[in-house]
């Protein structure tokens, strides 16, 4: 009796085919990859990637050539690929490195949940934190044993092209115009030549020709096809905050959503108002501004270093802070200038010693409810006076600026500070030519004029306009004190917010919202360290400082014998400070990405609803195809074709793996799989055998029945097994019969 199942080939018949279909399907997943570079910053993220998908198909390649079965190259592949992920990602959790334990699992959910939030902050193109080269790899790996099981275990080669087609279509998912033609053709082409490797000579034409007519008609596709574009944001969804690696990328979305949604409440010790910062932008690349170092791991935030350039004599006053985090993803943590201690975190969190910011790798500031003791300097404007009129030393990097910057920047600087001389005097005129009532707030302005943004080109044409939001304001104070040679930075994070009383003893609580989000300079000055400022109109409150004992008469537009008044923000629609009252669990809902800024991250349609959606199509297409094929034979049996019901019963056999040999006659083929049916089915497959026999020797015969071939198949699936049956109807292999090579098939 014939074999019933795939017997596979001794090693010694295998030759070099093995090992080149894994080859080729390396370089289709370094191709792929490669597809990713305008998304992701670097090519270290690559190289790491192309590794772990090339190690899983070396080892597979390898067992498989020494192994009796096939199947333990794909498993010894999936183990390698594991090992390569708890070796890389594991941060020394596992056994003996390699092997993964539960301390693994729980160090590769917190790298899932970073990798994510990373994904939806970040502006393209992004950098590649550990979250997001983890899920890479995991994707890559995962991808690599599913291409090598679909190839070498169903020998189906044609199928094993979707899992890498997923990759390649990631960056089109991103953007539209990232999807790089050249590369879908090489691709494509290490695809065609995996069918003329893996298929028979006589077959080879045809593959080479269906598969060509593919590639042809996916490059086409795109020219003829409309456009597809993602839905208008639902003004009532959830999301994260974007507040990545770069904030102020989309700080105007995040400022132009139409309600205001609750990011967290605080009280301090002395009831004051507090704003709170979340990070430091000090590198004006002149594309925009960004932090030019991130806190290392490993400084604990239970103890925080010294306040940046603070000196002794400089009073100042201690406070703790008691915060709570509502629904805002965030690696940066809100907290007060300047923090000297965090307590009651959870993950691991580490502070930059120049920005006193605190940031975190794999955990999450939505949710966390902690105390900070904070260091408030109170500088009096005496002390700010004598902090002299030049920069200071060793502060080359906060007095760069770009070559692109507008020249009309530094001519409005100098003419607004003339015949002024401390860096305190002329940072207060710079404050006060931004507030003076010239220049109004405007979130839409900037983006109706095309303006928006917060790179170097924009500040001219700003400082024309007189209007535009906190962006703009902070990033023109902070450029044109570089001009003038007073170190800057611009910070992110929230105002102040509103204040209400709670409970029997009315603890004063402050309530902050997304209408609060907020850009201001920091200016340096020597022995004091850095200064908040705020140029932005009808926006947070100025900073007040103690007085001189008399007036400078140096500075007669300035009383400075009496500390300036604060300037409370009005409730206007262009930006309200103190925000309408608000359920503290109602989640911040996603930026308005229909007005985006230049600097905006470009996303053409929603990726998570589409791409596991494009995902499950592909995977579903070879069911859906054979499916089609089985209904076409059906119907052809009914209209009396005995042998279309005889094909049918042959391909699924073929595709549970019960016979694969061509040249059975029908009584061979059905003593093969009869002890796996039952009465019903048996008595079904003895009629069409009959009618198939009859019609082979030009005897009159019974039609077939539609029925009894359906009969058969399902006792083949039964007498088969569950989860034979499930591949089966996932991955048909006979749809690709006849590219198989004659060992797949005989």
């Amino acid at each position: 009796m014939p074999s019933r199942g795939r017997r596979a080939p001794a090693p010694t018949d295998r030759g070099s085919a093995p090992w080149l279909v894994s080859a080729l399907l390396a370089t289709m997943i370094g191709l792929a990859l490669w597809g990713l570079t305008p998304v992701l910053r670097d090519i270290g993220w690559w190289l790491e990637a192309v590794v772990s998908g090339a190690v899983v198909l070396l080892v597979a390649a390898a067992v498989r050539s020494i192994a009796l079965r096939r199947f333990w190259g794909t498993i010894a592949g999936a183990a390698t690929g594991l090992a390569f992920l708890t070796a890389t990602f594991g941060d020394g959790s596992g056994f003996l490195g390699v092997l993964p334990t539960p301390e693994t699992m729980a160090v590769f959910g917190e790298l899932n949940r970073a990798g994510n939030r990373d994904i939806l902050e970040q502006s393209i193109p992004a950098d590649a934190t550990e979250g997001i080269r983890f899920l890479l790899c995991v994707g890559v790996v995962a991808i690599a044993i599913a291409a090598d099981g679909i190839a070498h275990l169903l020998r189906a080669p044609a199928l094993a092209g979707i899992p890498v087609l997923v990759l390649l279509l990631v960056p089109s998912f991103v953007r539209p115009d990232f999807l790089d033609l050249p590369l879908f053709a090489l691709t494509a082409a290490a695809w065609l030549a995996l069918l003329v490797v893996h298929s028979r000579p006589v077959a080879r034409r045809t593959a080479v020709g269906v598969g060509a007519s593919a590639v042809v008609l996916a490059l086409l596709a795109p020219a003829v096809l409309p456009a597809v574009q993602g839905p208008a944001p639902d003004e009532g969804s959830g999301g994260g905050l974007a507040t990545g690696l770069n904030p102020i990328i989309t700080l105007g979305d995040d400022l132009r959503r139409g309600n205001p949604r609750h990011a967290l409440t605080y009280r301090t010790s002395d009831d004051s108002e507090q704003y709170l910062r979340l990070t430091v932008l000090d590198d004006f690349t002149g594309r925009s501004w960004e932090p030019s170092e991130l806190p290392e791991p490993g400084r604990d935030v239970e103890q925080i270093g010294p306040v940046p350039g603070l000196a002794e004599g400089v009073p100042s006053t201690t406070i703790t802070a008691t915060i709570v985090v509502g629904d805002v993803a965030s690696r940066w943590l809100p907290v007060p200038y300047a923090p000297t201690s965090i307590r009651g975190l959870d993950g691991a969190w580490s502070w930059d010693p120049e920005g006193l910011t605190v940031r975190t790798e794999r955990s999450n500031a939505q949710g966390q409810g902690y105390e900070v003791d904070v260091v408030l300097p109170a500088p009096s404007v005496e002390q700010l006076v004598a902090a002299g009129s030049g920069p200071a030393a060793g502060m080359e990097r906060y007095l760069a600026l770009p070559p692109e910057l507008p020249d009309s920047v530094a001519r409005t600087a100098l003419e607004v500070t003339e015949g002024l001389v401390s860096n305190y005097d002329r940072a207060l005129a710079l404050q006060q030519f931004f507030r003076a009532g010239d220049f109004t707030y405007s979130e839409q302005a900037p983006v109706e004029d095309g303006y928006d943004g917060s790179g170097a080109e924009v500040l001219g044409a700003f400082l024309d306009a007189r209007s535009g939001y906190c962006v703009h304001f902070s990033s023109a104070m902070a450029a044109m004190a570089r001009t003038l040679g007073i170190p800057s930075r611009v910070v992110v994070g929230f105002t102040p917010g509103s204040s209400v009383k709670e409970g029997e003893d009315d603890t004063i609580v402050h309530r902050v919202t997304t209408h609060n989000l907020h850009a201001w300079p920091e200016l340096y000055f020597d022995g004091i360290g850095w200064v908040r400022f705020e140029p932005t109109p009808g926006r947070g409150t100025p900073p007040a400082f103690a007085p001189l004992d008399e007036d400078d008469p140096a500075t007669p537009d300035v009383d400075e014998s009496v500390p300036p008044p604060p300037t409370p923000a009005p409730t206007s629609t262009a930006g309200p400070t103190g925000a309408p009252e608000i359920p503290d669990d109602e989640p911040t809902e996603v930026p308005d990405e229909s007005v985006a800024s230049p600097d905006a991250p470009a996303r053409a349609i929603p990726i998570g609803a589409v791409l596991p959606a494009l995902v499950l199509a592909l995977l579903l297409a070879p069911a859906v195809l054979r499916a089609l094929r089985r209904a076409r034979r059906l119907r052809a049996v009914d209209r009396g074709s005995a042998l279309d019901g005889w094909d049918e019963l042959r391909d699924t056999a073929f595709d549970l793996g019960l016979s694969s040999d061509v040249g059975l006659t029908p009584r061979q083929f059905a003593e093969s799989v009869a002890p796996l049916l039952d009465d019903d089915a048996a008595a079904a497959l003895a009629r069409l055998r009959s009618a198939v026999e009859a019609h082979a020797f030009d005897r009159v015969s019974t039609p077939s029945d539609p029925a009894d071939v359906s009969t058969v198949v399902h006792g083949l699936r039964r007498g088969a097994g569950v989860g034979r049956a499930i591949a089966s109807a996932l991955l048909p292999r006979s749809l690709v019969r006849a590219w198989l090579p004659t060992a797949a098939r005989d």
